[in-house]
Formats: C-alpha cells, sequence, structure tokens
C-alpha cells in the first residue's frame, strides 16, 4: 500500500471526532459547502426517491457559487442525527462524505515530497486540546496511508503558494522549525519572542533578496538556535526596541473598528460580549462633547500594567501554544504571498488583537476554560471566514511600512 509523508504538531495523531465533545458544533451555524463530486454521488443514490430527499437539502449559493447544505429551524445540519452523528456517514459510508465534512477540522498543504497538516482552532475540542497542553507543542514526521491521505480524494489545501523545488521545500521547512524554536523560547517573555522572531524575518527577507543563499539561510538559522546567540546577542536587539503605548492602541482600536462595522456583530452575541470586554478593561465612553480621548484610552491601558504581568504569568502557554499553531496551520512567513516581514506583520496584528481580547476576558471574569473556548470560536471565525479584519490590516500596512517601527509600535521589550 502506497505510503505519503506527512509533518505535522503530535496533536494530530491524538485527536478523534465522533461529534460528541462539542455537540457536533460544526455541524450548527456554519455554511456547510456540497462539492460538485459529492452533489453528484448524493443525486444517484438509489431508490430515485432517497437521491430526492437528500438532495433537497441542498441549496444553490448564487453569490457564492457553490452548493450548501440548508440548515434547519435549530440552525443544524438536516443531516445530523440524534446522537451527532452523520447519517450519511453512517447509511452510506464515509465516501459520501463532502470534501468539508471529510477533511475538518484537519488543514492539509502540499510541501515538496511530503505534506503538512495541522488542525483549526475552530473546533473546540482541537482548541481544548492544543491551548491548555503545558507542555511546548511537539512536530513529528509520520506515515500516512492511502486511504487516509487521499479520503476517497478529498485533500485540501489553505495556500496557492507552492515550493518551487524539493530544495525550496526544504528550506521553507527548516525556516518554520527555526521560528517555531523563537515563539517557544521559554527564557523570553512572548513579546521577546516575537521581537527575536521578528529580526530573524527581517534577515531572512533580506537573504532571500539576493537569490537564496543557502549556507547564509544555515547560519542563520543556527543563529538563532544557539542558546549562546539568544543569551548574548538577543537582549542588545531587544533592548533596542521601544515600545510606543499610544500608538498600540491607536493602531487596535483601527482593528476593533472591523468588528463594529460588521452587520454580523449586530447579532452575533458572543462578538457583542468580548468585544465590550475590551471597553469596559480600557473604560473607552466618550465624554460630554461625545469625544473618545486615545491619551486617556493609553493611559488607562498602562495602569493595567501589573494585571499584564500577572496576565502573562498565567497563561503564556496557553498565548505560546496559540502562536505556533496559527503560525504553522497558516504557513507564514509566506501566507498571502507576500514578502517574509508583510506576512509576519499580518500574523503579528492578529496575534496582539486576539491576546489584547483574551486580557480583557480575563478582566471581567470570563477566564473559565468554557469562556475561553468561546473566545477562541468567536475569533478564529472572525479570521477563518471573514475577510474584514485581514482588509483593515492591509490598509494599514499600505500606509505604515516600517517593519521596525511595527515592531515598536506591537512589542514591548
Amino acid at each position: 500500500m502506497k505510503k505519503y509523508l506527512y509533518f505535522q504538531p503530535e496533536y494530530v495523531s491524538k485527536f478523534k471526532c465522533d461529534g460528541g465533545g462539542c455537540n457536533a458544533r460544526c455541524c450548527k451555524g456554519w455554511m456547510i459547502y456540497i462539492d460538485a463530486a459529492t452533489y453528484k454521488k448524493y443525486s444517484r443514490i438509489q431508490p430515485k426517491s432517497k437521491a430526492k430527499e437528500i438532495t433537497s437539502h441542498i441549496k444553490f449559493d448564487s453569490e457564492k457559487k457553490k452548493n450548501i447544505v440548508a440548515l434547519d429551524e435549530k440552525n443544524g445540519c438536516p443531516f445530523l442525527n440524534e446522537n451527532n452523528l452523520c447519517s450519511l456517514q453512517l447509511e452510506y459510508g464515509e465516501k459520501f462524505l463532502s470534501q468539508t465534512c471529510a477533511t475538518y477540522p484537519r488543514i492539509t498543504a502540499p510541501f515538496g515530497k511530503f505534506f503538512e497538516r495541522s488542525l483549526t482552532l475552530t473546533c473546540p475540542v482541537v482548541a481544548e486540546m492544543i491551548l491548555f497542553a503545558e507542555e511546548p507543542m511537539k512536530f513529528e514526521f509520520v506515515e500516512v496511508p492511502e486511504k487516509v491521505h487521499s479520503n476517497h480524494g478529498k485533500i485540501t489545501s489553505i495556500s496557492s503558494y507552492f515550493p518551487a523545488s524539493e530544495k525550496a521545500a526544504e528550506q521553507m521547512l527548516s525556516v518554520q522549525v527555526a521560528i517555531i524554536s523563537i515563539l517557544q523560547e521559554r527564557t523570553l517573555s512572548i513579546d521577546q519572542r516575537l521581537i527575536a522572531l521578528c529580526f530573524f524575518v527581517d534577515k531572512l527577507e533580506e537573504i532571500y533578496s539576493h537569490g537564496i543563499d543557502e549556507d547564509e539561510l544555515k547560519k542563520l538559522i543556527a543563529a538563532y538556535e544557539s542558546k549562546e546567540f539568544l543569551a548574548e546577542q538577543m537582549p542588545l536587539m531587544i533592548q533596542s526596541v521601544n515600545f510606543d503605548a499610544e500608538k498600540f492602541i491607536r493602531l487596535m482600536m483601527e482593528m476593533f473598528e472591523a468588528f463594529y462595522g460588521a452587520k454580523e456583530f449586530l447579532v452575533d452575541e458572543k462578538g457583542r460580549i468580548f468585544l465590550n470586554t475590551v471597553t469596559n478593561t480600557l473604560q473607552i465612553k466618550p465624554d460630554e462633547n461625545n469625544f473618545i480621548s486615545l491619551s486617556t484610552i493609553t493611559a488607562n491601558y498602562e495602569q493595567l500594567a501589573e494585571a499584564r504581568k500577572k496576565f502573562f504569568a498565567d497563561y503564556s502557554t496557553f498565548l505560546e501554544n496559540y502562536l505556533v499553531n496559527e503560525l504553522f496551520l497558516n504557513l507564514y512567513p509566506w501566507k498571502y504571498n507576500r514578502l517574509p516581514t508583510r506576512s509576519i506583520s499580518v500574523f503579528l496584528i492578529i496575534y496582539k488583537v486576539f491576546e489584547l481580547l483574551t486580557f480583557a476576558a480575563i478582566q471581567n471574569n470570563l477566564s473559565s476554560k468554557n469562556d475561553l473556548l468561546k473566545l477562541v470560536d468567536w475569533y478564529t471565525n472572525q479570521i477563518d471566514h471573514s475577510d474584514r479584519l485581514q482588509e483593515k490590516i492591509f490598509a494599514y500596512l499600505e500606509e505604515h511600512k516600517d517593519f521596525f517601527e511595527l515592531m515598536e509600535t506591537l512589542l514591548k521589550s
């Protein structure tokens, strides 16, 4: 039997989905796409009356130009049974699942001779397994049999970027491993790790701009994986970054406008709750002239220094795991087919919005595991299923092109 080589976090092999652990969360309230090949299978099921019954629950979305499942009156998939299991899979087998249903929450991307696979945090079972782990996330190469690899031909990729050669794929993997080691360097604070990441990516971009010098790339990676370099050189690099709290608050306010301006916010109770925690924590309120003072909000933020210090002490592994998973899953620093510094800039802003939301939630006593999983669910949906925040970020970066200025806007040494 043919086998395929996969590089993945170890947690992927441990994940099992039966619909019971999360009350079939992915089958409720989501837009469930039915690919053309699967729709054809459904329409050919015998007897014809059964095929007609199944396809009656599938509608064509003229805007998306795709077939989607019409959810029932409870906002759930009509094919779910009373045990939160898929009746189609039970009756006809796994090969009758659509591409979306067969692969979710697994994300697989071709990577030269191997594939990379990870899981998305929109699945609450996955989010709990990943984010609340105390040990650093570990990775492995595994051999995957044909049946699992193809899932009946249903491989999904999240990126239009593919390595141009086997050598490029190897280099990209070595860069990923180096970045992950930076993000998991627990002798540094979260912001210090991100500062180290920025210096690494800036140098990486310089190497790439000259037509990849493999020796230079190896030297760069070796330096950042060296404990001596981290102990002697990194403190000097970190100290050169001067955090600007007012610029940070201004940037965060701009990003949160993307949520407040979205139509879906008006009907999304979870979004309203978590956005309000930020308003409460930073005491964002207009004065008698209906003016919101940026300097006042900045002062409120700076007065929370001790609370933020405790937050990082208590939740650093939670934040680390979020960073590592999102970086690996989204193929940073190559996502969006942009320069490494631009790609990482998007990654940093997305993370910093998440960090502020998490801090504010905890300050407002939404600190239980269930509360945090609800936050992750809502925020990941905003990132993965809406372009609003990314559009806001891209617009910001068009006006603020200095990578080191962005560092000083976001990161505190």
